[in-house]
């Protein structure tokens, strides 16, 4: 009996007894017992956000900000039933997914421009595992266009932050199966509520196991348990301590994507795997933390700490090298690959609202601290290929460094980065209904033994109320992005540095249970390290590149009615190359369009049953930097199928209906062969849950 089938017993029977004993728990509660739930969840779904965006450390209203804003909520997570976070947060407006990186980050591009960072909690965290697990969060929040105010180091198209569920004094608890036609199964827990009579103590436990056997011709099934408990302690009225952890133990197949021909087009079936079908990615993730929240009645406070510890290991594979499109063969070679991320983040915001020459003022100071450890251990052998034809696949058995007398040996001894910065922003009432933001940040960025680099990056913003429901706003912003290449004197390139410009409408409709809002946007990003053609060894950098992009989106969601949800996005990008005869950025589509509703058939005498359906179009793009290679346009479709009524709530979705082959993003395009990452192909889920 080998290992892997030990585990996947025990995750069976983890899954078994985990809903056995909550059923048996759930049923054994006396009457007296019920009465005291008080959450059991809505009839219908609402799929505007009631919360205060949690991105936004200054705690201001989304109506009071300059910024055009999203919010996913939990029932609009709920209903879609999307698999990954890149399935939500590209339900915003000119958003793409481009890749996992083999698995290791999430690569988002936002107005044209990728690395958009992707926060937790608010919290900027430099490393953290690739598709973190979805049923944790409560919302995902987007936020458009170059912003390093009160973050940092960002990218000049945008930023997403993950906003994980939290302990709450009401009573809940749900448990939820969900299987899926890929012969998975994933059992989940969400329990929370008061451990004292006072309510003073609280607490919340989220929790999911995953076996899925995928869709590829890899030999090796995804293993998840995932765990997330939190406390929370009412010091007293004005101070609430709340400690957090998080465990994730993975496994899954590598993650090497296909490869296209120079049309664009897709080479193989996209089940069949380019390294090695024995190849496993093990990835364990622990994070420990802290919030520390103060309120009064003109000022609150926000101390927060979280620590990291990130380790994946690609053990041995066949890495892709090159794709000949002539015939069809790849070339692989042997390397195994383990990566150790540990890291501290530290946050503290103070707002105060104060009168100053009879203007109410909002002002706002925060300063962040972080030190990121990595380290690598890396061995890898170019001088023996494995070939393969992508079309009729036929595998080497997996080997490892003993089988390799070349092996080379190219790890990296533990290093860090250290990076901290304050800001200031003053929003000033300057009438009822004209506000104006201002701000500047510091930031200073220095690896252990590189070249400190630093940034003072300001953020202008004016925001007009016409009526409660109707806004206009205007912005200038500043984003940054350390470089790490030379050039020819040795120095540290300056910052890469993206200037924004915005104006844009918010808008409240169906009686305030819609949000709109549209924007258009110019983005300039300069300082990008191209190689130096007057260096002989072609090994040193210069900071001339200049990219920049323009356009206009429009995002709605809420409610049109009642018993009628939506979330729509439509988003135009014209990107260019300043320094590469204005051709377009890589990945980039100029269209991109969402929508996701659902009806609750309420007027066909089924108040508890649902209906709902989706859309995702994306628009052509290239490949590669010379635009020589395209990607055709693509519709993806989505519907669902559900009924809730009381505490049990049961769903039937189809993701990517008629079962498109598309791709997501290009990883690499050069003589090599051009390396891209493809969506998922049709997929039914079946969801049944029961509060308790």
């Amino acid at each position: 009996m080998n290992i892997e089938f030990k585990k996947n017993k025990l995750s069976i029977a983890l899954s078994i007894a985990l809903l056995t004993n909550l059923s048996l728990m759930a049923e054994e509660k006396s009457p007296k017992e019920l009465d005291s739930v008080t959450v059991i969840g809505n009839e219908n779904s609402d799929y505007k956000s009631k919360e205060k965006v949690k991105l936004n450390r200054t705690k201001m209203d989304i109506e009071d900000t300059a910024k055009s804003i999203q919010s996913f909520n939990e029932n609009f997570i709920e209903d879609s039933q999307l698999q990954n976070i890149e399935n939500i947060i590209t339900m915003s407006s000119n958003t793409v997914y481009n890749g996992d990186n083999h698995g290791r980050t999430n690569d988002i591009s936002m107005r044209g421009f990728s690395g958009v960072p992707i926060l937790i909690d608010g919290l900027k965290v430099t490393n953290k595992m690739a598709h973190p697990e979805v049923y944790n969060f409560e919302s995902i929040e987007i936020q458009k266009g170059p912003d390093s105010l009160q973050y940092g180091e960002s990218s000049p198209g945008g930023i997403v932050n993950l906003v994980k569920k939290k302990p709450t004094k009401e009573t809940l608890g749900k448990i939820e199966l969900e299987v899926s036609d890929n012969s998975s199964y994933t059992p989940k827990l969400d329990v929370a509520g008061s451990l004292n009579k006072e309510e003073s103590l609280y607490f919340r436990l989220v929790s999911v196991l995953k076996y899925d056997e995928g869709w590829t011709n890899s030999n090796t099934e995804t293993n998840k348990v995932f765990i997330a408990p939190s406390l929370s302690y009412d010091v007293n009225d004005n101070h609430t301590l709340t400690f957090m952890a998080e465990y994730t133990d993975e496994t899954t197949p590598s993650s090497f994507g296909t490869y296209v021909n120079s049309k664009g087009n897709l080479v193989a079936p996209i089940k069949n795997t380019i390294s090695n079908p024995d190849e496993e990615f093990e990835k364990t993730q622990k994070i420990i933390g802290f919030d520390l929240d103060s309120t009064f009645d003109t000022w609150n406070s926000n101390f927060r700490y979280r620590y990291i510890d990130y380790e994946g290991d690609n053990g041995n594979v066949h890495m892709p090298q090159s794709y000949n499109e002539a015939t069809n063969i790849v070339s692989r070679a042997f390397a195994s690959q383990k990566q150790e991320f540990e890291e501290h983040a530290l946050q503290y915001t103070l707002n105060k609202e104060i009168d100053i020459l009879e203007f109410k003022n909002k002002i706002s100071l925060g300063a962040d601290y972080n030190k990121a450890y990595s380290k690598l251990d890396m061995f890898y052998d170019p001088s023996t290929p494995y070939l393969i034809n992508l079309s009729h696949p036929s595998y080497e058995h997996l080997t490892s460094a003993s089988e390799h007398s070349g092996v080379m040996d190219m790890s990296s001894d533990k290093t860090y980065v250290e990076s901290w910065g304050t800001f200031l922003q003053d929003s000033i009432y300057l009438t009822n209904n004209l506000i104006f933001n201002a701000g500047v940040r510091y930031s200073e960025s220095k690896p252990k033994n590189g070249q400190r680099s630093d940034a003072l990056t300001p953020s202008f913003g004016l925001v007009y109320h016409f009526s409660d429901q109707t806004s206009i706003y205007t912005n200038y912003s500043e984003s940054f992005t350390p470089n790490s290449q030379e050039d020819t004197s040795g120095n540290i390139l300056d910052p890469e540095e993206g200037k924004g410009y915005e104006i844009g409408i918010k808008q409240k409709l169906f009686d305030d249970n819609l949000n709109l809002t549209a924007a258009i946007f110019k983005i300039e990003k300069e300082n990008i390290a191209e190689l130096d053609p007057d260096d002989p060894t072609l090994s040193k950098y210069k900071a001339s590149g200049k990219q920049e992009s323009r356009g206009f989106e429009l995002d709605i969601n809420g409610n049109i009615t009642p018993n009628w949800s939506i979330v729509a996005s439509y988003g135009y990008t014209d990107t260019k190359n300043k320094d590469n005869n204005n051709l377009d950025l890589k990945n980039i589509p100029e269209h991109t369009a969402n929508i996701f509703t659902s009806y609750y058939l309420t007027s066909f005498g089924l108040p508890n049953t649902y209906i709902g359906g989706g859309a995702k179009y994306l628009g052509s793009r290239y490949a590669d930097e010379n635009n020589k290679i395209k990607f055709d346009s693509e519709i993806i479709y989505n519907a669902t199928v559900g009924y809730k009524k009381g505490r049990w709530r049961a769903n039937l979705s189809v993701q990517n209906l008629t079962d498109e082959e598309y791709v997501d993003g290009a990883l690499s395009s050069n003589a090599r062969g051009t390396r891209v990452y493809v969506g998922t192909p049709r997929t039914l889920l079946a969801t049944i849950s029961y509060s308790f």
